[in-house]
């Protein structure tokens, strides 16, 4: 357990450093790539207006500049509470990160304030036992970036010939692809605590939002039956134009909204595995980290 971090390792001056600027980094490329994105859509339509002959040359070119204008202060306004909530929201995940590390290496696993059984006693079963929870453990708090740079480095020195290994099961492969496979068992075990923390991070923003929503809605039948006993007539002519709260419906969309949710991490999860084992072929170390990311917000981008 080699990688395995300390609780509250984040809030280290070089680790909360490094985090900050990464949540910045991934949500200033995002609102840039957005906004260029909409940038270009809201170009398109301006031309087709133009080539459709209802405005000018000069009236879309207008169009377009004030749209550049009006969009980027709002974008760049809302910026600095992005980045805030990403960050919130990345430490939350952290946090449950090391929680659910401390749950299982305590109270699943018991590898934690257990001390190993003697070598040699008679208790071998109980020796092999702890032997396996202690890889489990290992695997699933293990670094892609310290594992990626290991596993290549020992597939490297164990070529018999270039670019050749035997693999696990006896068989010569290329380097490369063993690399590959090892590193996507590697990610898949490594990034099982991260998304399962971002999965019920994600599920309490789920289950908060629609709580306010319902609660909401809740509030305002409550005042329209208040004011409908007191004869309010203006609330008596409005009845019609709103929508009941209707338990079963909303309980249906929250567990469609769920369903969606968990099938989207899982799918991201695998993907981000994928993109951490190809990472690793192409560069060792932070081409696993780039790649982990890569998989995950491509899936995100799909899905959500």
């Amino acid at each position: 357990m080699e990688d395995r971090k300390a609780p509250l390792s984040q809030f280290r001056p070089r680790s909360l450093m490094l985090s900050t600027f990464r949540v910045a980094a991934i949500n200033v490329s995002s609102t840039l790539s957005t906004y260029f994105s909409d940038q270009l859509q809201s170009e398109q339509n301006n031309e087709k207006l133009v080539d459709e002959g209802e405005i000018t040359p000069y009236e879309a070119d207008e169009m377009n500049e004030e749209w550049e204008r009006r969009e980027w202060q709002k974008r760049m306004d809302l910026l600095p509470r992005k980045i805030g909530i990403g960050l919130l929201r990345f430490h939350a995940c952290t946090a449950l990160m090391r929680f659910y590390e401390v749950i299982i290496g305590r109270y699943i696993l018991c590898v934690d304030g257990k001390s190993p059984p003697i070598t040699g006693s008679s208790h071998g079963g109980d020796n092999s036992n702890y032997e396996h929870s202690i890889d489990v453990m290992d695997k699933l708090t293990r670094d892609p970036y310290q594992a990626s740079l290991r596993t290549s480095q020992i597939l490297h020195n164990q070529e018999h010939s270039p670019g050749k290994v035997i693999s696990s099961d006896g068989k010569e492969s290329s380097t490369s692809s063993e690399l590959y496979k090892q590193m996507y068992t590697t990610c898949l075990w490594a990034n099982m605590i991260p998304f399962l923390a971002e999965l019920t991070v994600q599920h309490g923003i789920l289950l908060y939002g629609y709580g306010m929503y319902y609660m909401e809605k809740k509030n305002r039948r409550r005042e329209r039956e208040m004011r409908k006993r007191d004869g309010d007539e203006q609330c008596i002519d409005n009845e019609q134009e709103t929508d009941p709260v209707d338990e079963t419906a909303y309980a249906l969309s929250l567990l469609f909204r769920s369903s969606h949710l968990t099938f989207s991490r899982g799918v991201s999860w695998i993907a981000a595995s994928v993109g951490g084992a190809v990472g690793s072929v192409i560069y060792p170390g932070w081409g696993a980290v780039f790649g982990i990311q890569i998989g995950d917000t491509s899936v995100g981008a799909l899905l959500d």
